[in-house]
């Protein structure tokens, strides 16, 4: 499998000149001209520098999850709107060592992981992650929705800002809310492979009038 480390830029994205980044970008494009911000503001808003933003929108950077996060809610959206939309209708199949390259967030060397399954309308959002021993696996992270996950390979320890934490051996599942703040640390000299479902709730139906 080709190590996506070798794609990961210095500021939470994945350098990849394919048409899912392009997609990502023109997304990203797209929402911040219908929401009438500029270009700085959304960078402000969104807590990054310009360049960066303008090499999202160009589809010259694959913005990691941290990032993609940091968009949408700047946006006002759910971050599966700024994905590539599906077009295979109601069946999706990603084949063995497929899915789109990611980065967890900004961090040097940080772990990869691959998203399986997630486009605007979909509630569900399916990631693969490779965790090396010792690698960094991004910092505090909390989100609308909640979070499954399942740990293939490896041992992983769940850490949640209320002070509990919980970890995880091969085969062992975990489900929270994701507006729990939570963090990953991988078993020392051993890595973890897993794979994380995040699922939000539906948009609610716009009300009849009249």
């Amino acid at each position: 499998m080709e190590d996506a480390q070798e794609h990961i830029d210095g500021q939470g994205g994945v350098r990849l000149g394919t048409d899912v980044a392009v997609a990502v970008g023109r997304s990203v494009q797209q929402a911040r001209r219908r929401a009438g911000l500029s270009m700085r503001v959304l960078a402000a808003k969104a807590d990054l520098s310009q360049p960066f933003l303008s090499n999202i929108e160009n589809g010259r950077s694959m913005p990691s999850v941290a990032t993609l996060y940091k968009l949408a809610g700047a946006l006002g959206l759910a971050p599966s709107e700024l994905l590539p939309p599906a077009d295979d209708g109601d069946i999706t199949v990603t084949r063995a060592g497929g899915g789109v390259p990611s980065a967890v967030d900004e961090s040097p060397g940080v772990a990869p992981n691959w998203l399986l399954a997630g486009a605007p309308g979909r509630l569900l959002e399916v990631r693969r992650f490779v965790i090396a021993p010792g690698q960094p696996t991004g910092g505090w992270f909390e989100h609308p929705g909640e979070d499954f996950v399942h740990l293939t390979e490896g041992a992983l320890t769940v850490e949640f800002a209320s002070g509990r934490s919980e970890r995880l051996q091969a085969g062992d599942s975990l489900w929270h809310t994701g507006t729990v703040p939570h963090r990953w640390r991988a078993g020392r000299g051993r890595g973890a492979h897993l794979l994380l479902v995040t699922a939000r709730a539906p948009e609610p139906a716009p009300r009849a009038h009249g």
